[in-house]
């Protein structure tokens, strides 16, 4: 157990840097973001495949062959965003300097499955697919929910208290969480499974095939179906496995862990 720890926590833990500096890349400081107004904004050319969000404001995708980008919500945080492309990735980032106030702008986005959905901050995303290989990224607070998955691959890796929902079907499934994440995957089937957490971060997902877990504190997750499980951990974290029967009468991870925490 103590080889395990100390061979497992160093790649997880260094999980919430990697985040954090993929999803901000782009920027050379939180306060000097780059882009330019949506009125200046180039859309011309091959739609982007991945995108990047920066803030705390919203974000609605449709698919579409071609990009488009319209504006609503709040006027004040509207006009402090700044739009990036970077080759196939579009940046969308609030410029703190022009609106820190609580507004919320709201971007809606045509553009086709993304490869890649990636939050710095406490932004929301919401998708109607993915591609067929897809990585959700978030380094802080952020939401995605995606409507309907239908993936080969689907990797997920949150460094803070970021949350996923989403459901459909994939036939690789990954999850990392650094901190206290929630994965909420329960209309979500999966046929091969791994996943990794270190912290309190929780996952719950459906799988008839097999999951692999390794929990470094106290992290729980929970499997619907008949799949075959295996966990390795350092804490009190824990991995269950049950049918669909039994786990509609019981609740979710995160209710779980909400309620030890209650009676702490």
């Amino acid at each position: 157990m103590v080889r395990w720890l100390a061979k497992n926590i160093a790649p997880l833990a260094a999980l919430a840097l990697g985040a954090a500096l993929s999803g901000c890349a782009y920027m050379d400081d939180w306060d000097e973001v780059s882009g330019v107004p949506l009125a200046e904004f180039d859309m011309s050319g091959p739609p982007p495949t991945k995108l990047e969000l920066a803030g705390p404001d919203r974000v609605i995708i449709t698919e579409s062959e071609t990009l488009t980008i319209t504006l609503e919500g709040d006027a004040a945080a509207g006009e402090a965003l700044r739009f990036d492309r970077d080759e196939n990735r579009l940046v969308i980032a609030r410029d703190r300097k022009i609106f820190d106030g609580s507004g919320e702008a709201i971007v809606r986005v045509g553009m086709p499955a993304a490869s890649t959905l990636a939050i710095a901050g406490s932004g929301t995303i919401e998708a109607d697919g993915v591609a067929s290989e897809a990585v959700i990224e978030i380094a802080g607070s952020g939401d995605v929910t995606i409507k309907n998955v239908e993936a080969e691959k689907l990797a997920i890796e949150i460094a803070g208290s970021g949350e996923v929902t989403a459901a459909g079907t994939a036939k690789m499934l990954s999850v990392e969480i650094a901190g206290s994440g929630d994965v909420k995957l329960a209309e979500l089937t999966a046929d091969t499974v791994t996943v990794e957490i270190a912290g309190s971060g929780n996952v719950a997902l459906a799988s008839d095939g097999t999951v692999d877990a390794e929990i470094a504190g106290s992290g729980n997750v929970v499997v619907t179906g008949s799949a075959t499980c295996s966990v390795e951990t350092a804490g009190s974290g824990s991995l269950s496995c049950r049918p669909a029967a039994t786990a509609a009468a019981e609740p979710d991870a995160s209710e779980t862990a909400a309620d030890a925490a209650a009676e702490e």
